[in-house]
């Protein structure tokens, strides 16, 4: 086979980024989420957290106590596989939980201290790695591509 690389003419070949398929948007957005992907589970592993226990852990940091049922609602968990995320993180220290004292069917969990210093942590690696990752961009230009990524996946959802 007498192609350019067994010519040694390497040069000939188009740079990363100059075939035409890998200036599609579908490429460029995978590409991008693979790079932000590697470098999250990289911060996950690390920490030693899988990425549904940041889910419940970043949930519980952001929106304080929640019932078990709500807040498989909001980090999109079937319900009965939030219990061994639930499970995992109190056996590490990190949640607890308590009975309502409104609904004693009802548990409702929130972080401790230990579990406040890890979501700390999680976002302030996080805000790095994003910080990084988009350094190329403006802060005008970081806040479009948010609104554009939200938009993208919006309709994602709503057609899907």
């Amino acid at each position: 086979m007498n192609s350019e690389l067994d010519n040694g003419n390497a040069a000939a070949l188009p740079s990363p980024g100059g075939l035409s398929f890998q200036n599609g948007n579908w490429y460029l957005m995978a590409k991008t989420g693979s790079l932000a992907r590697q470098r999250w589970a990289s911060m996950l592993a690390e920490l030693k957290v899988s990425p549904s226990q940041y889910g419940v852990l970043m949930a519980l940091g952001e929106a304080g106590p929640l019932g078990q049922q709500r807040l498989a609602e909001l980090v999109g968990v079937d319900p009965r596989n939030a219990v061994p995320i639930i499970d995992a993180l109190a056996a590490h220290g990190l949640v607890h939980r308590e009975v309502d004292p409104v609904d004693r069917r009802r548990r409702v969990l929130d972080l401790t201290a230990r579990g406040r210093e890890v979501v700390d942590e999680l976002a302030s690696v996080g805000a790095g790695i994003e910080r990084d990752l988009l350094s190329p961009l403006s802060p005008a230009e970081q806040a479009t591509l948010r609104r554009m990524l939200r938009a993208v996946l919006s309709a994602g959802r709503e057609s899907g």
